[in-house]
């Protein structure tokens, strides 16, 4: 079986199954695939371009498994990675995602595969720190992207709309689209997860150093800085510049490509397919730029960082480190980084979307600032309430003052216990 799709109400059945077809009483076939779990079902056909690459230099292919639900996903892989015959490798979070799974003990330690990737000039060391806990690497970076605010050029075009360069410019775009019809930003709660992205892009473009000392404990929700920003935030919702809460991101392509939005924040490069499949063409119909600086401070971007890691439960366990040392090379990223018009780690590895690649060049020449995104960027059960918490701002932004006095409550509890387990 190439493929198991596993639906969010069957997750833990799924995994039943899974186990029932591992029994160590049945006869094994020998595979050389290596048994791959993710969470992007279309990505399955990048999977397997790489994977074909990847088995020219080791012998090994991938086999990738989805299960298409990320709240499903993340249970049944802490489940499976308890078990003794776990995936062979896992797509997953850096940062605090990583360290999180790290601390348990069911990861296997790649710090050989990582030294090797940084020698050959295919990886850049200074992401190193995404996926290290205790002193040892685990995992390597399976997609990176710069978070920007996507457009429709010929929307644009007919508003004589320019990119802005400005806070000011950009809340001037704002309200031209909103006079013209047409929903500035979307934005949604739905699923939780969307909700670190819009929260992650204007705490950076507001006040990065807050934001930052916020993501790693030593800012408090309290500040002046997030009342600010909160205030800034609950008058764009309250002018109509955003969807509403409960709009879904699957459809803010079509939407975009419709003009019912005007602007969709999401990353270089991996969401250029949607927008093609959307209907807007890659040569010239969608845009993008970074989101200004509210004081003028810097150009800041969020980057997403998710990952490769390998259960040290793994019965195939050299096998899994020795794909890890070759998955990073340019003959195995150039398909994976094509499929997805870009993305790859490896920054020796063209992207292939020209509105990407300038992006890409942009950061690197003009040294923006990158953060990472708050998804990653702090202790996953610290990010899942204030993300709830934020969606439920979204829904009635009504109290920003006792948002925030939440989530400091919780950032200090929460915080407090990460430093316990982790110390």
């Amino acid at each position: 079986m190439r493929r198991r799709s596993f639906l969010t109400a069957a997750g833990l059945m799924g995994l039943s199954a899974v186990l029932a077809g591992c029994s160590p009483n049945q006869p094994q076939q020998v595979s050389r695939s290596l048994s791959f779990f993710n969470d992007a079902a279309s990505w399955e056909p990048g999977y397997l371009r790489a994977g074909k690459a990847l088995a020219a230099r080791t012998g090994w292919s991938l086999d990738p498994q989805t299960i298409p639900n990320a709240t499903s996903y993340e249970q049944v892989m802490r489940s499976l990675l308890e078990t003794r015959n776990p995936p062979d490798l896992v797509k997953w979070g850096s940062g605090y995602r990583t360290q999180d799974l790290a601390r348990t003990g069911t990861l296997a330690t790649l710090d050989g595969a990582w030294k090797t990737s940084v020698a050959n000039g295919w990886l850049d060391d200074a992401l190193r720190r995404e996926f290290t806990y205790d002193g040892h690497v685990y995992g390597l970076p399976l997609i990176q992207g710069f978070y920007v605010m996507f457009y429709n050029t010929a929307l644009w075009a007919e508003l004589e709309l320019e990119p802005p360069t400005t806070w000011d410019e950009f809340m001037g775009v704002c309200e031209t689209l909103k006079r013209a019809g047409v929903t500035p930003i979307g934005t949604t709660q739905v699923n939780i997860w969307p909700v670190a992205n819009w929260f992650s892009m204007l705490a950076a473009a507001f006040d990065p150093d807050w934001y930052q000392a916020a993501c790693t404990g030593e800012a408090s929700f309290l500040d002046a800085a997030p009342r600010d920003m909160m205030k800034l935030w609950q008058e764009m919702i309250d002018r109509g510049y955003h969807t509403s809460s409960d709009a879904l991101s699957d459809d803010f392509p079509a939407m975009l490509q419709q003009r019912r939005i005007g602007m969709q924040p999401t990353p270089v490069s991996w969401s250029t397919q949607s927008l093609e499949l959307a209907g807007l063409s890659g040569d010239g119909g969608y845009d993008a730029f970074i989101l200004p600086s509210v004081h003028g401070q810097g150009l800041s971007v969020v980057t997403e960082v998710a990952g490769l890691v390998v259960p040290a439960g793994s019965t195939r366990l050299d096998a899994a480190r020795e794909a890890m040392s070759n998955w990073l090379a340019p003959e195995v990223q150039q398909p994976w980084s094509d499929f997805l018009n870009g993305s790859s780690a490896n920054q020796e590895v063209p992207w292939s979307d020209p509105v990407s690649r300038r992006i890409q060049k942009q950061v690197r020449d003009e040294q923006v600032r990158v953060l990472n995104r708050y998804w990653e960027n702090s202790p996953p059960p610290l990010v899942v309430g204030t993300t709830q918490d934020l969606g439920g701002f979204m829904a009635s932004p009504t109290d920003p003052r006792g948002v925030l006095e939440s989530l400091q409550r919780r950032a200090e509890t929460e915080w407090s216990y990460w430093r316990e387990v982790t110390s």
